[in-house]
């Protein structure tokens, strides 16, 4: 082969190598611009805003308005989050007035992370983990469907759902009927065969309390001994208190319950 064909073809080479580069990077910060924006179309101070995160030669583009400087930095400080070494190209402006509401994608967000909560506070409950419960959640709306033995039980359906972060309202469509009884119960005998380790019974208790909107879980200490929950720490009252111990011996897997809680009223 000719030197000027050799020298053509590594000139080719070379100029396929710089744009499949150049494409790289496109499509990196294509991607990086898509998941900046959802983030910011997730977060609550916001989602109300029309904030558009487009891809450019030199990196990713902020365009729209904000009510703020602290706004403002939120969304800059939000891309880069996923932004890696791409340029930022703030062109925020400051003329916006407040949302009156989120955005849809941030309220569709909080809704399913809100059911998400609730199955999960049911099933790590011995009363309720048997049951079969259809829930929905719109704005903060929970409805509750499905059949259950007793009043009782619904009423605690209800309760739990009422006391769970993210929950404004609880329309309970449960219907009662005392033939469920048994099957809920052998279900129940079911599940209390199924061992749970420590460490299991002690992560899912501290994320039950943190559901748990009566709770201050911050100030309370888990630990699980041998199937012993046990509790310590301040509370404000002696109804948080209850909250936090019929929680934890409710518990599947928890045998006994160690409660260290103290009373310390706010100053």
């Amino acid at each position: 082969m000719s030197q000027s064909r050799l020298a053509r073809l590594a000139a080719t080479v070379a100029a396929v190598s710089v744009l499949s580069g150049v494409a790289v990077t496109a499509m990196a910060e294509t991607g990086a611009a898509a998941r900046a924006q959802t983030l910011i179309d997730v977060n609550p101070l916001l989602s109300g805003h029309d904030i558009r995160v487009r891809a450019t030669d030199s990196g990713l583009r902020l365009e729209g308005a904000v009510v703020d400087t602290a706004e403002r930095r939120l969304a800059v400080a939000l891309t880069a989050l996923v932004a890696a070494s791409a340029e930022i190209d703030n062109a925020l402006t400051l003329d916006a007035d407040l949302p009156r509401d989120p955005g849809a994608l941030f309220r569709e967000d909080e809704d399913a992370t809100t059911a998400a909560r609730l199955r999960q506070t049911l099933r790590w409950q011995r009363d309720t983990a048997a049951l079969d419960v259809a829930l929905e959640v719109n704005r903060g709306e929970v409805r509750l469907n499905g059949d259950v033995g007793t009043t009782a039980t619904k009423d605690r359906v209800a309760a739990l759902a009422a006391t769970t972060e993210g929950v404004d309202a609880v329309f309970n469509y449960m219907s009662v009927d005392p033939a469920n009884i048994v099957q809920i119960r052998e279900r129940q005998a079911e599940l209390e065969q199924v061992q749970r380790p420590d460490a299991w019974i002690t992560r899912r208790l501290r994320r039950l309390l943190q559901f748990d909107t009566t709770v201050n879980a911050h100030s309370i200490e888990v630990e699980a001994r041998e199937g012993t929950a046990i509790l310590s720490g301040a509370v404000t009252s002696s109804a948080e208190r209850k909250v936090a111990e019929d929680l934890a011996s409710n518990m599947p897997g928890v045998r006994d319950l160690d409660s260290r809680l103290v009373i310390e009223r706010p100053r």
